[in-house]
This record gives structure tokens, sequence and C-alpha cells, in this order.
């Protein structure tokens, strides 16, 4: 690849990333080839063979060879890059605990820092690795630990790069006491509470990164806090053990404006053109609890829907989650008309574990379309929804690895002979490819299944049954339309399916 700009020429670049840094870099202009005589141009050219050749060096090439000419008013660098070293090797070094292991292989460093063994990657990603395994050591107790710049080892006969991280570990440290302060224009002594349910640690525990995090994560997610720092007091040795420190964690959190309000415009193929309203109240009981309106508008579908979540109703990390509703829907086998209610108290365990149960009523009036003798079906009755869920992803919204499941069963009793809904979810993502920049290629497998239990002489209401197509659903198949269908076009509806999936997912931004 060669271009001329600012009548300056590169020759030898092929890598497009490669070239644009150094087009961008180098500091000699246009109007320096005026000074070709000069000392001053010389100097200038010299040093930016040194920036390319820095360039060159941290996307592993060691070998380049790079050269600069001037030519009728002209500069020209000419490059070779030579053969790319990979990258093979690493090696942990604690410069205060010669003997500490940190129980894990070479294999597993490669894995933890996101790189793998013999790849061609950049001295930019051995440096960020750094951090990765700086976190790490954190998850261990290690809360003070520090990285220098990690140091390279060249072996030009075999073209291999050798990283060597030096690591100071400053001794485990233990949470002797925590403080919590809360900015807020009201009183905090029933918020202190909630604070206090949603820290994993105790005093008296090892520092751990990874618990710090997911704290901070449940009170952002709560909504009713704008910021969160999390301070540590300097360590002081203990007395007895000497690779043992102290410190005092402080927790300074600011309440966020407590009352959300949005509105939008939405359109579907099968809803046409809607509205979205909701309203929200944060902690409106003073303990964390939420209050939600939701105003659904759309050709075919209308749905109000109030919602209430209350938060370690009895122990910590119980949720209830209330709602009320009233909806409209009309499609092309049915016409429905209910409100009803629900209430689920949610109890969450370790490791990404929640169950929960409650209980329902619902009130609804249907209009068949599909068989006319059935036009007026009218349901109401009682439920006892029981469910559970596990989620075990490193991110919510852009997860890149773990499992995320959750199934129900909701028996009904009522005026149409005593039947359950069963549905239920589950996905994982695997990364199969890493290019150059870290960047990662997820393959996303999912399934869902459902499936009605009843007597044989139930007749279940139409829009109780399972409609699948459309763009939640098989995206193949237009709106509710994969199954069995009348003459006249219109779905019967099923009482039980599955579904199974595989979704890649690519980023294509490069940082």
């Amino acid at each position: 690849m060669s271009t001329i700009a600012n009548s300056i020429e590169i020759k030898g670049v092929d890598d497009p990333v490669i070239f644009s840094m150094i087009k961008e870099q180098i500091t000699t202009k246009k109007n320096d080839t005026n000074l070709r005589d000069s000392i001053f141009i010389q100097h200038r050219l010299e040093s930016d063979k040194n920036l390319i050749t820095t360039i060159l060096h941290s996307f592993g090439y060691f070998d380049c060879e790079v050269e600069w000419e001037l030519s009728n008013d002209k500069i020209i660098f000419k490059i070779s890059q030579n053969e790319r070293y990979k990258f093979n090797d690493i090696a942990l070094k604690y410069e205060d605990d010669e003997n500490y292991s940190s129980g894990i292989k070479v294999g597993e460093v490669f894995s933890l820092i996101n790189i793998d063994f013999d790849s061609y990657i950049t001295t930019r990603e051995i440096a960020n690795a750094a951090v990765k395994i700086k976190e790490f050591l954190q998850s261990k107790g290690f809360a003070f630990v520090s990285t220098s710049q990690p140091e390279l080892e060249i072996d030009k006969d075999n073209k291999k790069i050798k990283a060597i991280y030096h690591i100071t570990l400053n001794g485990k440290v233990k949470i002797d006491k925590t403080i919590i302060n809360i900015k807020s224009k009201n009183n905090t002594i029933s918020l202190l509470q909630f604070v206090k349910n949603r820290i994993l640690w105790k005093n008296g525990d090892i520092y751990d990164l990874e618990k710090i995090n997911q704290t901070k994560d449940d009170l952002m997610n709560s909504g009713i806090f704008s910021g969160i720092e999390i301070i540590l007091t300097p360590p002081t040795k203990d007395e007895l053990d000497k690779t043992l420190s102290h410190t005092t964690m402080t927790i300074n959190l600011e309440e966020a404006l407590l009352r959300d309000m949005a509105a939008g415009v939405k359109y579907g193929t099968s809803e046409r053109l809607g509205a979205l309203f909701s309203w929200a109240h944060y902690n409106i009981d003073g303990k964390g609890s939420k209050l939600t309106t939701i105003l659904d508008i759309a050709k075919n579908n209308r749905t109000v829907k109030i919602k209430h979540d209350l938060y370690d109703l009895f122990y910590k990390k119980q949720q209830l989650t209330s709602q009320a509703f009233g909806t409209k829907e009309n499609t092309t086998s049915y016409e429905v008309a209910k409100i009803g209610t629900e209430s689920i108290l949610w109890q969450e365990f370790n490791k990404g574990l929640k169950a929960g149960i409650g209980g329902c009523f619902e009130n609804a009036k249907t209009k068949d379309k599909v068989e006319p003798t059935d036009s007026n079906a009218k349901f109401c009755g009682f439920g006892i929804p029981i469910c559970t869920s596990f989620d075990t992803t490193d991110s919510f919204l852009d997860p890149q690895k773990g499992v995320r499941c959750s199934g129900s069963i909701t028996p009904y009793l009522g005026n149409v002979k005593n039947f359950a809904i069963m549905s239920g979810k589950a996905s994982t993502y695997i990364s199969i490819l890493k290019n150059r920049v870290n960047r990662v290629v997820i393959l996303a497998f999912y399934s869902k299944i459902g499936s009605i239990l009843r007597d044989e002489k139930s007749k279940i209401p139409r829009d109780r049954l399972f409609f699948r197509g459309g763009a939640d659903s098989i995206r193949g198949y237009g709106y509710q339309k994969l199954g069995p269908i009348s003459e006249d076009k219109k779905p019967f509806g099923g009482r039980s399916f599955f579904e199974f999936g595989i979704e890649p997912r690519i980023k294509i931004n490069v940082d």
C-alpha cells in the first residue's frame, strides 16, 4: 500500500490500521521539503523513522526496516515489515512475595487476559492485560496490588514474544469496618438498611473486588442513586501476621432524582403505529421500593399496568413484585379484554439463582374468531405462579459468556376446568473468535418451551393458547402465523411449542 498525502509517500505497509497510524503520527509536512538541505529536516525525518519503527514494533514487527529519501520535492518512507512475532509466553513475578502462587496455570492466564496462545497481538494489548491481572489479584484479597509496565523478552530466533508482569502484592487486606454515607435531602435512616442488605461482605472479610463491583451494580441498578464511590483507608499492618493488612471501607452514595417520566412512539408490522408512556417513582416508601405506571397504546393492543417492587420484605435479598393491569388485544384469531393482578415473592440465593411463588387473579372475556361457537368465552380464576431463574452471564446487556435461564408453572382454578401453563427459556453465550484488537465473535444459543396441562374436557380460551412467529419469536414467519391455520387464514394456536435458535453477534467497531 502506498499513497501521496502532503507530498509524502509511504511504501511497504499492507495493514490499513498500521498505515493509518503512521500517516496520522508522522511530523514531517509538505513545506518541509523546501528545507531538504537543512539539519532540521534531516532531524525530523530521523525522528519520524524512529516513530514508524516504534509503531511497527507495537504490532510485533521487531525485524522491520525503515528508510527515507527525498525525490523531486517528495518525501518517501520505504518500509520493510518482515516477519511478525507471535505472543506465546507469560511470567508473573511477585516482587514482595516470591513464594506466592496465584493458583492459575500459564494457559489459564491466557484465558484470564483474553489473549490466545501463540497469536498476533499488539503491545498495547499486552499492557492492558496488566489491568485484568490486577483485578484478578484484587479478587483474591490484594486490594493494594500494583503492577508495572510489562517487560518484553524478544526471541529473534523463533520470532516469539514473552511478557513478564512485575507485581507488588502489598499483602492481603482485611475489611475491619464499613462506613455508609448517603447524600440526600430526605431522611436516610430507612434507606440505610436497604444499602446494608446489598453489601456482599461483612466486617472481618478479606477484600474481594468481585463483591465490590457486584455491590456497586446492585445499588446503581436500584435507580435510587446517581453516583457511588468506594474508598479504602491506607492499609495498616497486622501486628501478628505480617502478610495481612487492615483497612476501613467507606461507601459514599448520592441520591438520584427519584421521579422519572418517559414517552415515545413505536411501529411494528403487527401492532402498527403506537405510543408508550411510563412514569416511575423510586424509593417511594424511603426503604427502596419502586412504583411504575406504564401505558402502551397501539392499533391492536392497548395495555395499562401499575407495578410495585418492594425489597427486603422479610429477609435480605427478598423482593415482592406486584402488578395490576388491564389490556385489550385484537388479533386475527381472537379479541380479548381482561383485567388482573399478580404478586410474586422472590428470594435471591447465591450464584445468580432466585426463586419465587405468589398468586394471581384474572377476569377475561374472549371473542374467538376461529371457532364462532366459542365466540364469547369467559375466564375468571386464580392462579399460583411458581418461578425460578438462574443467571451466570458476565453482562446483562452484552453477555459474552455464561448461562441464563428461567421457568415458571402456573396452575389455575376457575370457571374453566383446572389447567396449568408451563413455560421456560434458556440461553448460553460462547466466544468463538478474537481479532487483533481483542474483540470477540459471540455465538448465542437460545431455546424457548411452553405447554398447557389440562383436563381433556377443558376448553381453554383462545387467547391462552400459544401463538408463535413474528419479531419476538421465529422471524421467518409472520406474526402468530407459525402452526396450523384455518381455511380463512386464521391461526388456531397450540397447547405446546418449542423453539431453538443460534444467533451470531459480531462487533465491527474498532477502538
